[in-house]
């Protein structure tokens, strides 16, 4: 019966002695150390190549005054009514696969729409044309495309890179 008081009361100290662990503080390496740099200097070739024409012809649409102008506190509206972002769809192109678009067009068609869970409605449609180097805004009122501003000297990066 000894035995038994003995064990009991070793396993009532062992169970009621509160463990506390002792955090040290991390090991300071103060050793001098040299890493090698091993990050490559990018050459503009690589830059030039990754652009796309449909890179230059989204820069031509948002230099556009009117573009500007027209999502000025577009992103804020959106989200106050439920939605999550606007952005722009490129619904033709000529040259579709590349370009992610829609459908084949001689002219590079956008739409700039807002997003919501249940629907994407467009709010304003452009039109650049390679031809004319012109961009368009789609007037619906009248069913025409107005010629808008926007910054010229990306037309020779729009020839250098598409042409």
């Amino acid at each position: 019966m000894k035995k038994n008081l003995l064990l009991l009361a070793l396993i009532i100290t062992f169970s009621c002695h509160k463990t506390e662990t002792i955090k040290t503080p991390p090991t300071i390496n103060t050793e001098k150390t040299t890493a090698k740099d091993t990050i490559k200097p990018v050459s503009t070739k690589n830059i030039s190549d990754s652009i796309t024409c449909i890179d230059v012809v989204l820069e031509i649409l948002r230099t556009a005054p009117s573009y500007v102008e027209g999502t000025k506190g577009l992103y804020e509206a959106v989200v106050k009514n439920g939605g999550t972002s606007f952005g722009i769809t490129v619904e033709g192109s000529p040259n579709p696969k590349r370009d992610n678009a829609l459908d084949y067009s001689e002219t590079y068609e956008l739409n700039l729409h807002e997003t919501y869970p249940d629907r994407m409605p467009t709010i304003a449609r452009y039109t650049f044309d390679p031809s004319k180097n012109e961009l368009y805004e789609y007037d619906t009122a009248n069913d025409s495309l107005m010629p808008i501003a926007f910054n010229k000297n990306l037309i020779l990066k729009y020839n250098k890179i598409c042409k």
